[in-house]
């Protein structure tokens, strides 16, 4: 399995002002994945009910592997950069 980003950085240029941000997402990240944790722990029964209910519609599964779905796509994101030029505005986002 990927490993998630452990840091981003933000550069925005306009009209002379730079502000340039880094923020180390490998101590933001185990606070942000306790919370989630805690979420679908309470969740949980909800979900299980819900899927057992659409399984006969086939919205069972897809419903079941949503969380492991969205945990690949934030995995995903080590090496986006994003870059934006606008004539005097410009946004530079990378995560590694």
């Amino acid at each position: 399995m990927n490993r998630p980003p452990y840091l981003m950085r933000i550069r925005i240029d306009k009209e002379g002002r730079k502000l340039n941000i880094w923020l180390p997402l490998f101590l933001i990240l185990p606070v942000v994945a306790i919370i989630i944790a805690v979420i679908m722990l309470i969740l949980a029964p909800v979900v299980l009910l819900a899927a057992a209910v659409l399984w006969p519609f086939g919205w069972g599964k897809p419903l079941l592997i949503a969380a492991p779905a969205v945990l690949d796509c934030l995995c995903a994101l080590r090496g986006l950069e994003v870059d934006i030029n606008h004539s005097q505005e410009k946004v530079f986002i990378s995560i590694r």
